[in-house]
């Protein structure tokens, strides 16, 4: 039976939110009754789009926005769990989706000085932080490996 697109999306968030870690195409298959195969297909098939995004090259979930399957300069941390954001953007919509205050360390991408941000749902930043973007948002999806 074809996995539903929903109780997919579902699962591989809750995996996420509860873990810390992305899913394996092997560790979902195993959780909805069907090969690792079909259900690398499914996700590619099923055109989540700008939610979940697969890795051209393995069929792996590359990123379920706004988490990064892959380390990158933006970790996130709350309640004893880590998360790797693809993005400056992300690193705050991680602490939202997780609904609790969160700490984020990254870099500068100008001058690479070490950073730490509290993001926290509840109260709006208020630090002198600028957080800039090398293209415009309308061009963010031409290559997401980039942006």
């Amino acid at each position: 039976m074809p996995v539903d697109p929903t109780t997919l999306r579902i699962g591989v968030y809750d995996e996420i939110l509860n873990s810390g870690t992305v899913p394996t195409a092997a560790a979902l298959a195993a959780k909805f009754g069907v090969s690792a195969a079909e259900l690398r297909l499914t996700l590619a098939a099923l055109g989540i789009g700008k939610t979940i995004l697969v890795h051209p090259s393995t069929g792996e979930i590359w990123m379920a926005g706004p988490f990064s399957a892959a380390e990158t300069p933006y970790r996130v941390t709350a309640g004893g769990r880590t998360w790797w954001a693809n993005c400056a953007w992300d690193m705050f919509g991680i602490a939202m989706i997780a609904a609790e205050r969160a700490t984020v360390e990254a870099r500068c991408t100008d001058c690479g000085a070490p950073m730490t941000i509290v993001a926290d749902p509840a109260v709006p930043p208020n630090d002198d932080a600028v957080v800039h973007f090398l293209l415009p948002a309308r061009r963010w999806y031409d290559d997401i490996g980039f942006t």
